[in-house]
Order: C-alpha cells, then structure tokens, then sequence
C-alpha cells in the first residue's frame, strides 16, 4: 500500500489548483459488492462543519442528472456499545456518485428532478 507522509500530503494539497473541476467517475449501475475506494466523499464532525463543506461542493449536485444520481447518506452518529462515545450525537454525512438505469433515466426524464432513482 502507498501512503503519503503528512508532509508530503501538505505539499500535495498546497500545490493543487484551486476550482478543479469534480469529475467523480460513476459506480456502475447495479453494482454489487463494496464500493469502498470508488469516488466519493464522507464528511464527520458537527452540522456546522458538514453544512460548511457542503456548501463549497455544490458543483457536485450536476450529478443528479437523467444519467447519474447522488447517493447521500446524512445521519446522527449513534452511540455504540463498547466504543468510546466522545462524539456521538455528531453527525456523517457520505456522498457517492452512481449510474441510473434505463428506467430510472426515463423516468429522471420525464418527471425532472424529483427522486426516482
């Protein structure tokens, strides 16, 4: 496995341009298995922070489209048993791009934006 040093990560991200365009790369439709690895975004912390990142990602809401959707996953941490539980009541947030199917387009088509899919 390759792994940056966190200066060699520091200097990574300082280097990188701002206002990149995202382009995350779609899960195929029907995707089965983990898609760990595959584009996308978790988010942790309180809903101050999240709603903060969230607002400087709002290119990313063109994915909900007649071609892809976003699959978004906002929720309350809960506590667990066993665990330290330091931040739970905190929130997370994962974001992940996926391709629609041939009805959901359809549909994503013919009815807009609402969430069919």
């Amino acid at each position: 496995m390759t792994r940056l040093t966190k200066a060699a990560a520091l200097t990574h991200w300082r280097q990188l341009a701002p206002n990149a365009p995202l382009t995350p790369k779609p899960i195929a439709y029907k995707q089965t298995g983990s898609t760990y690895g595959a584009d996308g975004i978790r988010i942790e912390g309180t809903r101050d922070f999240i709603d903060a990142v969230l607002g400087r990602l709002q290119e990313l809401q063109q994915f909900e489209n007649s071609r892809t959707r976003i699959a978004v996953n906002y929720q309350q941490v809960e506590p667990r048993e066993g665990k330290s539980n330091t931040f739970a009541g905190n929130w997370v947030c994962y974001l992940k791009v996926y391709e629609r199917g041939d009805e959901a387009r359809i549909l994503h088509t013919r009815y807009g934006g609402s969430n069919h899919g």
